[in-house]
């Protein structure tokens, strides 16, 4: 007989070592911010417990607020999704899945995750949202940087800087999207993943970050004070990494990197960035239909539908963007799936629903540390 509950205090290590078995990995290494030593995890996880006490599965869910253009949304990141080899099959993991969600619907305006799509689209999960990835090479800034000056640039690992967690949250507030990092735990979180934040130095001053991983030939989070400094930002990690080849991930809203990115980078690839469950989609559609008002731009128009039983209409005008939660009788009506690849992905263009053009995938996105 399994009981399904929260986890306690004293069964740390049981979930650390569940996790690793299941996945193969070091979870107090690979992601601190909730496996450190010194972080108290249990209130994350729901367990399944068999009657000696023992736990067979287990399904986490890392809180966090995000906040897009003053608009404060409720997530959580939902992880460390394991199940022990010998209680496969046992229905474990829908059951605790099932708990965690409906807990959730009370708490959260959207729930992420990243795994294996038809697993997850069961409990109501689409894979979408927008994430680029540019590829530079050697030629491409020895031709479109020629005339840059890298002079005085230099990277010194951030955290070895003074000041630098009250610098890199300060970059992270000012975004106009970004998932709230106290600064307490920026030393537990920029690491993350077996990733490395390198401080931008410029003539002695702390400007700007990159987080890298250990091969130090992907930047998963760009991060500098002046947008000016980009292009010789660039210029100077390609010498001082080595690199023939770096990869540069970039949400779609971050325009003045997208724009000097896309005017020498090789080649690039618009890709999904997680899978995504939305609760209140009012919410989502007004924090990020304002986030491309202000980024990218948005056609002015309106929008109505009944989304997983929820009416909205949401329209942008010379005055920015209003959502209601209302419909008109002749709105259409979809279902949760098809509300959120109307939402969420590049197939919307190929959906029989009428909406203004452009305003569809909304640009969602997670940088790879806020990651669970």
């Amino acid at each position: 007989m399994f009981k399904y509950r929260m986890a306690t205090p004293n069964e740390r290590d049981e979930c650390i070592d569940l996790a690793n078995y299941a996945f193969h990995l070091n979870f107090e290494t690979l992601m601190p911010k909730a496996y450190g030593k010194n972080v108290d995890f249990s209130a994350m996880h729901k367990v399944a417990v068999d009657e000696k006490g023992r736990i067979h599965a287990q399904v986490a869910v890392f809180p966090e607020t995000l906040t897009v253009c003053d608009h404060m949304l409720r997530t959580g990141y939902l992880g460390t999704v394991s199940v022990h080899p010998r209680a496969r099959g046992e229905g474990h993991m829908k059951i605790l899945m099932d708990m965690w969600l409906k807990e959730l619907r009370d708490t959260c305006d959207i729930i992420v995750l990243n795994g294996q799509r038809q697993r997850y689209e069961y409990f109501g999960f689409t894979l979408g949202g927008v994430k680029l990835k540019y590829f530079v090479e050697e030629a491409n800034v020895r031709h479109g940087l020629q005339h840059v000056s890298d002079t005085g640039i230099s990277f010194r690992p951030l955290l070895e800087i003074e000041g630098a967690e009250s610098f890199a949250h300060a970059i992270n507030t000012s975004r106009f999207a970004y998932v709230e990092r106290t600064i307490q735990q920026l030393p537990l979180i920029l690491n993350g993943l077996h990733q490395q934040a390198l401080g931008v130095v410029n003539q002695g001053k702390l400007t700007g970050y990159l987080i890298v991983n250990g091969a130090g030939d992907e930047i998963s989070e760009f991060a500098l004070e002046n947008a000016d400094h980009i292009s010789l930002t660039i210029k100077a990690y390609m010498g001082y990494s080595r690199a023939k080849r770096i990869a540069i991930v970039t949400p779609e809203y971050d325009v003045p990197l997208n724009n000097t990115l896309g005017s020498i980078a090789e080649d690039y690839v618009i890709e999904t960035s997680d899978m995504y469950h939305i609760i209140d989609f009012a919410n989502v559609l007004k924090a990020y239909l304002t986030l491309q008002y202000k980024t990218t731009g948005v056609i002015e128009g309106e929008f109505s539908a009944v989304m997983d039983g929820q009416p909205v209409t949401a329209r942008v005008d010379a005055g920015g963007v209003t959502v209601e939660r209302s419909a008109p009788p002749h709105a259409v009506v979809l279902n949760k799936q098809q509300a959120q690849a109307l939402l969420l992905t590049q197939h919307s263009r190929y959906m029989p629903v009428s909406a203004p053009a452009g305003w569809f995938p909304l640009p969602v996105f997670w940088y790879k540390v806020d990651k669970f």
